[in-house]
């Protein structure tokens, strides 16, 4: 059995955690003592708890009316420590005492300092199992207990933590303070949280007797408006909809510069990445007001769904992040409507599909026994697989049976642990539908369904059959796989269009349809809700083709996508795929106009790896010519009054015609629009300036790179808005020759690129074709500073090594062998699976698509 896998005896329970630490900016040791409140249920010599890279000191407990010393031993593997007293303690309530003495983690988890340039404060990450790493405690989920905190750092610096202050006192010397916090409500210890440093908040707002603030460091505090208004928003729709108040005793979210993730949820204080909090009106894209809106609801709703009531065990994480995700989508959809989140959404649902379409993914729910396996699970199958099955699963039931569901759920589990059979019992019991039985199908095995749609038009019916799905042609199911899916589709006859809704269990039936006239168009996946991907024949194809516009945004991005995924596993040539692809470019939804913009840098990178120079230009040549006229008719510049959509548009045509298509005046307009920016952030428009930077990036000197790091240096030095700041930071790997991809690399070493910026700047340069193999020879070269991201980030940079050519396979599993250590096995494995395939569709599309090209240049 791995040490790692060791789980706490559960006879001895915490009740409440009274923690005092003593850290401060520049000291790298931190000290403290824990005195932690016991329920012993049954008579024990020893008491073992979470500890690690502490030393532990002055072990004591005091119980029936007696003080018992104790002896520590600490077991580094199974980081845990046993303190072994002299004489069976008797049951019932007893207090434990310990001094410890700790280092800062040198990584973004624990007990950490984040940094940005000259931007500290020092913080904390505890999930899943840090929380260990600094001070002793039982650190796993089904230990909840109250946690109240100590703190006494630096004279001049604030510190906030999950309790409201009860006091600050200064030292008698006047050099440091102590702050003394409020014990939280009973939560997990992964929930537990700090910040230390010089911060400020924006002005309390008090929402159903609930304090909100936002803080950042100071002098950025204005910029979390936005993030507090939106919360204020939230919490009264949260309220009603899981028919709970706000459980904690305030809210606060806290801008820090340096975080592994996006943002963590700690009970009552969030902890954000500054692009994820903080919004400057004048130099922040709507996209990333729209990023910063949901991120605030996901970790919002984990204030009822993950702290209120929190998962057993990891096992049963996606339970916590899927919800999360779904209720956050849902609260943003209809306090938002503009925003139009769920077509978003389908960009994500892209990536889950085409993961879950390896034969390396997972289940939503995956058995977890080590700590390891628990950061796998921090994925797009837990987070946007699990967030569309449960989207499913409401659309199918109807709203009120799923929230009334939901809510005696949250009432009967308040302040205590559940596991995913729960839910499905409450659901079950309010809707009268057999949750239990649809659910099994998806939560516990891999992969997901492909439908094939045929119609009969003679009959109006359609023959559907189902297959789990791969997106390698040589994959084979071990089992035939079935999944109950609820169906929903829609259709057109001459009575105007209809929804059907049917069960589908079983591998393959028929469906008769009530039909006026003829079926001008089918769609089998209404509004792209449905976890599954559709093979329609060639009719329904066509006439779906025929009828784009009767079709949702979601439907046309989900069409699109499912001819990628048929071709991609060789259902299809290539050359349907470019047919569709040309059908959609006319498309005036900006979501598929993104969407299919993104797939022609799919097919700028296949072409450049043919070798082939006339098909390239040809290529780019059809680029011109099909989206020429589209940015013509918008304009380059935005126009007062203009609606969203043709600002949104703008976007990705500039995209297509000057980074992919190459355009030598529209690329010197972007280049002079870039300078403008650089000059004065706020002269650009926020939504097009990102793109100007890039595309000046792409085809920018030396001189250039060189002002693009002073300019970032320069602006993060001010404090600028981290939008504006990182515009520049995210350029970099745009520079094309070698040496400035070389001296993009050298910004890690000389640690201008951000802790919290290192792991995204590699992934990035990892897919990119002219950067992938000098990240690749980084990654191995400096393994250390990768392997100090932490764990999100080793598994998210190994699995991006799959985009590396295959000629690489070989040096790719010697230095992965060696130095993995049993981490990130999941990433590994499907690393060298999309390594394989990549290199298969390569070498079977090549000639095709070549053929096809050629074919556009004849009248």
């Amino acid at each position: 059995m791995d040490p790692k896998a060791y789980r706490l005896p559960q006879h001895v329970r915490p009740k409440r955690y009274d923690i005092e630490l003593d850290t401060r900016l520049g000291v790298p040791e931190f000290t403290g003592r824990v005195s932690i409140t016991l329920d012993l249920g049954e008579p024990c010599d020893l008491i073992e708890l979470h500890a690690r890279d502490l030393r532990l000191f002055e072990a004591q407990l005091d119980g029936d009316g007696q003080t018992h010393p104790g002896d520590v031993t600490l077991d580094a593997e199974r980081e845990t420590a046993t303190i072994k007293f002299g004489k069976p303690l008797p049951t019932g309530s007893a207090t434990l005492h310990l001094r410890f003495v700790g280092q800062l983690s040198r990584g973004m988890e624990g007990l950490y300092l984040a940094s940005d340039g000259p931007e500290q404060v020092i913080c904390t990450q505890f999930q899943a199992t840090d929380a260990r790493a600094a001070f002793p405690c039982f650190d796993e989920p089904t230990f909840k207990a109250r946690f109240a905190f100590t703190i006494t750092t630096a004279a001049d610096a604030t510190v906030l933590s999950n309790g409201p202050v009860v006091a600050v006192t200064p030292s008698q010397n006047g050099r440091s303070q102590t702050w003394c916090f409020a014990p939280t409500k009973p939560m997990s210890s992964y929930l537990a949280a700090l910040v230390i440093g010089d911060l400020a908040g924006t002005a309390e707002e008090t929402v159903h007797g609930t304090p909100l603030r936002v803080w950042a460091l100071r002098g950025k505090e204005h910029m979390g408006q936005f993030a507090q208004q939106y919360a204020a928003r939230l919490l009264p729709w949260y309220e009603t909809y899981f028919d709970v108040p706000y459980h904690f005793d305030k809210y606060d979210q806290v801008a820090v510069p340096g975080f592994s993730s996006g943002a963590m949820e700690n009970s009552g204080l969030v902890l954000f990445r500054q692009t994820g909090l903080l919004v400057d009106p004048q130099t922040t894209s709507w996209e990333q007001e729209k990023y910063i809106a949901h991120i605030v609801a996901h970790e919002f709703a984990h204030m009822w769904f993950g702290n209120l009531v929190t998962m057993q065990w990891w096992d049963d994480l996606w339970l916590n992040e899927a919800f999360a995700e779904w209720v956050s989508m849902k609260a943003v959809s209809l306090l938002s409507p503009d925003y139009a989140i769920w077509d978003d959404f389908q960009s994500s649902k892209s990536g889950a599909l085409a993961t879950d379409a390896l034969e390396t993914t997972h289940p939503i729910y995956s058995p977890v026994a080590t700590a390891a396996e628990a950061n796998e699970l921090f994925d797009t199958i837990t987070y946007v697989k699990g967030c569309s099955v449960l989207r499913m699963l409401e659309h199918f039931l109807g709203e009120p049976a799923f929230r009334a569901g939901v809510r005696t759920y949250m009432r009967e589990f308040a302040e205590r642990n559940t596991v995913g059979a729960d839910l499905w019992r409450h659901l079950q019991e309010a809707s009268r539908e057999p949750i239990a039985q649809i659910m099994q199908s998806w939560i516990t095995q891999s992969g997901h369904p492909l439908i094939d749609v045929a119609l009969n038009p003679d009959s109006h019916s359609l023959h559907l059959r189902q297959e789990r799905f791969f997106s390698s042609p040589a994959a084979m199911s071990a089992a035939a796989q079935t999944w109950t899916i609820p169906l929903v589709l829609r259709f057109e006859d001459a009575a105007g269009v209809h929804e059907l809704r049917q069960l589908l269990d079983t591998p393959e039936t028929r469906i008769a349809l009530d039909v006026q006239g003829t079926i001008k168009w089918c769609y089998a996946n209404a509004d792209e809700i449905g976890f599954y991907r559709q093979r329609l024949d060639g009719q329904l194809l066509a006439q779906v083709l025929a009828n784009l516009a009767q079709l949702t945004t979601s439907e046309q991005m989900g069409l699109l996508r499912d001819q990628w995924a048929l071709t991609r596993r060789g259902d299809q040539a290539i050359t349907q795929f470019l047919d569709v692809l040309a059908a959609m470019g006319a498309s005036d939804k900006y979501h598929v106009l993104s969407q299919v913009v993104t797939y022609l840098h799919t097919l700028e990178d296949l072409i450049v790896e043919t070798g082939d120079e006339p098909t390239l230009q040809r290529f780019r040549a059809w680029v011109s010519r099909q989206y020429g006229p589209k940015l013509a008719a918008s304009g380059l510049a935005p126009k007062p009054g203009e609606t969203r959509n043709i600002a949104q548009q703008r976007i990705a045509l500039l995209d297509a015609l000057v980074t992919v298509a190459h355009d030598a005046a529209i690329l010197d307009q972007a280049t002079q629009w870039a300078d403008c920016e650089a000059a004065d952030p706020a002269a650009v428009d926020p939504n097009l300036a990102p793109l100007f930077i890039r595309a000046a990036a792409q085809f920018g000197d030396e001189a250039r790179f060189e002002r693009y790091v002073h300019l970032y240096q320069q602006r993060r030095a001010a404090g600028a808005g981290p939008h504006q700041t990182n515009r520049y930071l995210q350029s970099f790997p745009h520079f094309r020759s070698p040496e400035l991809v070389r001296r993009t690399l050298q910004l890690i070493e000389q640690q201008i690129v951000p802790q919290e910026g290192v792991g995204g700047l590699l992934a990035g340069m990892l897919n990119r074709k002219h950067t992938q193999l000098a990240a690749w020879n980084y990654i191995k070269e400096h393994w250390a500073v990768v392997h100090a991201l932490g764990a999100l980030w080793i598994g998210g940079l190994v699995q991006a090594t799959g985009q590396l050519p295959v000629t690489l396979r070989q040096d790719v599993v010697a230095f992965f062998d060696a130095h993995l250590n049993g981490e990130a096995q999941m990433s590994y494995a499907r690393a060298l699976e999309a390594m394989d395939q990549l290199a298969e569709f390569k070498t079977r599309t090549r000639d095709d698509l070549i053929a096809w090209f050629a074919q556009q240049d004849k009248p």
